[in-house]
């Protein structure tokens, strides 16, 4: 069809036209109507028909479900797509569930019938173990999962004051927990479970019992495949097709490996002999992690915080006095992995519950053996391009859609922080002439993020034990040491996730005086800024088709208002997006401004 010129307006044949002020014109352009320019070229029918009326339809859907609003059936014919359909099959596996419960045990412990009385508890600290720490979900869901595992406890007390007794004793304690944690998974996922002692209380009931009271917190992962069906057009069908490049992360790897450890730490010239050792912490620290396709190579330090009894050599009289020793050594472990993608974001985590500590009789230092379990998991971000709308320019289309939860680590980031803190020594614990043992744990975080950066925050219980050589005693004293790091990551926004993990890399002490002790750490965080969003995945395609179809005109004009976009013109009128830039000289979304006149040719 052809118009001739005298039937088309001089100014829908110019390119279009940023708004004018309304000042100079008679028009109130938010309210422009282009009806009568429709007019011009189609002529209007003598009655308008009412418009189908609207019911809503509910999809059906695992996730989050949409209501689309569509013409009454009454009035339509639905043409189904969906055999014609292509659909591109995402398999994706990830965290569908994080969770946190806590655990607590109650439980009187018993001083053993070889041990001295109980006067004063100096400090208990502990680690907690799972007898598994991955769970198979079977094929049915199941609506909750049984944990079982123990607290193991290390209970440092100062005796009864008698001649010829030790000035501290231990108590080694294993305290079993078994509990059904009420949570709904998936079928066929695996569950990964992390535990992690939060608090231990006492209450001591007589020199021969005491009660604990720990708390647990149990951390719960929930990995699972799923295949996601992108849309990606109907054969033999032209579509105007909206795309979006979207990011999904992939537990692309999960890996366990064991390395034996058979390590010598040596006392420096001139320290005490080990006759026993009282208590020991061992804190494994990675220093340095490289990933290639073919392997990951990681090197780590063990760091042993020991509390012995030590006998000075050269003494006539031979007495037995608690001695502090740290002990430092490094291994490097090569586990072998199949990945071509690059990592978003890597984790590594060591399980020291089978590395044990002895004394080496014949040279006087300690002895390292037993094995270390090292947990690799590598996360990849599968990067897809998805449609998110569809029309056609000459028919009328409708479709169903989900929208599918789904997160990718934008950035990642780490860094070192220093804590420090001056501890005073109570008057009624007298002076502190030697610290005879010091450990800590990270007792809360948090994290923060702002534009560009993340930051980390959060408190450090230490507990340090001195000697007063006046008193021939031992006493215990606790200190919150606050830290705070700043991770600059440029991809970081407000409206993002931070995961941070932070560990102990080092810990030392400086006595001041015998009053002022002062504590300092050196803190590893490592931080991924998370972006968690909904896909929106199209299906069951369909053309609509009505009895009362009204005939489009071929041409337009159309006044932009706020926040109109390209695409939501295509659609409305049924044309393709890059038409209707070139009819009107455009050349990005930017140019529409509100006010400003677009021809519409079809």
């Amino acid at each position: 069809m052809t118009y001739g010129e005298e039937k088309i307006p001089s100014f829908a044949l110019q390119p279009a036209k940023s708004a004018e002020k309304k000042e100079q014109s008679n028009i109130e352009e938010e309210h422009f109507d282009p009806s009568p320019y429709d007019r011009l070229l189609v002529p209007e029918p003598q009655e308008e028909k009412k418009e189908p009326d609207l019911e809503p339809i509910l999809l059906e859907s695992d996730d989050r479900e949409e209501i689309k609003s569509k013409p009454a059936s009454q009035h339509l014919k639905i043409i189904p797509l969906e055999s014609g359909a292509i659909y591109e099959d995402l398999k994706v596996k990830a965290i569908v569930q994080k969770l946190e419960t806590d655990i607590f045990i109650e439980e009187d412990i018993l001083v053993p019938d070889i041990k001295p009385d109980l006067k004063k508890i100096l400090s208990i600290e502990g680690n907690a173990f799972l007898s598994s720490k991955e769970i198979q979900v079977g094929q049915d869901d199941g609506d909750s999962i049984r944990i079982t595992g123990e607290a193991d406890l290390h209970t440092l007390y100062l005796p009864e004051e008698k001649e010829n007794e030790e000035v501290i004793s231990i108590i080694r304690s294993r305290l079993p927990f078994k509990t059904d944690w009420q949570v709904t998974a998936s079928p066929m996922s695996n569950i990964s479970l992390v535990p992690k002692i939060d608090k231990i209380e006492y209450t001591i009931i007589n020199e021969r019992k005491f009660r604990a009271k720990v708390t647990i917190t149990l951390y719960l992962y929930e990995y699972a495949e799923k295949n996601l069906e992108l849309f990606e057009g109907i054969r033999n069908q032209e579509l105007e097709l909206m795309k979006e490049k979207v990011q999904v992360s992939h537990a692309a790897l999960q890996k366990q490996e064991v390395i034996d450890i058979s390590e010598k730490l040596n006392l420096k010239e001139g320290s005490p002999k080990p006759v026993k050792i009282l208590n020991s912490h061992i804190r494994v620290v990675e220093n340095h992690r490289q990933i290639t396709s073919e392997k990951i190579v990681i090197n780590a330090n063990i760091i042993a915080n020991i509390l012995y009894l030590g006998e000075e050599e050269g003494e006539e009289e031979k007495r037995s006095q608690p001695y502090f020793f740290q002990g430092k050594t490094d291994f490097t472990q090569f586990i072998l992995m199949d990945q071509e993608e690059k990592p978003a974001r890597s984790k590594v985590s060591f399980n020291s519950k089978e590395l044990n500590l002895k004394i080496d009789e014949d040279e006087g230092n300690f002895l390292l053996e037993g094995t270390i379990d090292t947990s690799v998991e590598i996360v990849t971000n599968l990067e897809k391009e998805i449609v998110t709308d569809l029309y056609h320019c000459s028919r009328d289309t409708s479709y169903d859609f989900t929208e599918k939860k789904a997160e990718a680590v934008i950035d990642t980031g780490a860094a070192e922080v220093s804590a420090r803190e001056i501890l005073s020594i109570p008057d009624a614990s007298g002076r502190a002439d030697r610290v005879i043992y010091i450990n800590g744990h990270v007792k809360e975080q948090k994290n923060t993020v702002q534009q560009g950066r993340v930051l980390a925050e959060g408190i450090l219980e230490v507990c340090v034990i001195c000697f007063c050589e006046e008193k021939n005693r031992a006493f215990s004293v606790k200190q919150d040491v606050p830290f705070r790091g700043t991770m600059e990551i440029a991809a970081a926004g407000e409206n993002m996730e931070a995961e941070s993990y932070t560990e102990i890399k080092d810990m030392w002490f400086d006595k001041i005086s015998g009053k002022q002790i002062e504590i300092n750490a050196s803190l590893k965080i490592e931080t991924a800024v998370i972006q968690k969003k909904e896909i929106k995945l199209i299906k069951n395609p369909c053309f609509v088709e009505s009895k009362e179809t009204k005939r489009p005109s071929a041409m337009a004009i159309y006044v932009a208002r706020k926040a109109d976009k390209l695409w939501d013109i295509g659609k409305k009128y049924k044309i393709p997006v890059k038409n209707l830039k070139e009819v009107n000289q455009l050349e990005k979304e930017s140019d529409i401004k509100e006010g400003t006149r677009l021809l519409i040719v079809k």
